[in-house]
């Protein structure tokens, strides 16, 4: 007999909720409702790194371009770019303040987001990675200060 959680994930879910509210444990499929639980944690460990690379590649771009406009003519002409640094920064203190316990994970995630955010500028760019500094210049405090912008 097939297992509804390899045909039916929906319904194997909602099945597995009511069971646990309906206190019949014995009834549980363990072992892959433990691997669901778990894979909720990993999501929130991806999204919050998500969140960093976007924040970071934006703050990428937007220091790039500085060295070139000044900063009125970047407010009007990269304003998507602002209103994504900003988004980022309210979604990750909603991340974290939703999960606290991966405040400590943001010294491990920093530099896996930026390496992938530093290639995604170059190719946004049109320029070489090499082009970035190699680590992050900018510390997690620092890319969270509200108004912070980067300069070249």
């Amino acid at each position: 007999m097939e297992n509804l959680y390899d045909t039916d994930f929906y319904s194997w879910s909602y099945r597995q909720a009511e069971l646990i509210k309906q206190g019949r444990y014995d009834e549980l499929d363990i072992n892959n409702l433990a691997e669901e639980i778990e894979d909720l944690g990993k999501a929130e460990y991806r999204s919050l790194k998500s969140c960093i690379k976007e924040l970071l590649l934006h703050l990428l771009k937007w220091q790039m371009q500085s060295g070139k406009d000044d900063q009125n003519t970047m407010r009007d002409r990269y304003r998507s770019w602002l209103v994504s640094i900003t988004k980022q920064r309210f979604t990750i203190l909603d991340l974290l303040e939703d999960s606290p316990s991966l405040n400590p994970k943001v010294g491990e995630i920093l530099p896996k987001a930026y390496q992938s955010a530093k290639r995604d500028a170059a190719a946004d760019l049109r320029c070489k990675p090499s082009n970035f500094p190699a680590e992050s210049p900018w510390s997690f405090e620092q890319i969270m200060t509200e108004d912070w912008l980067p300069e070249s």
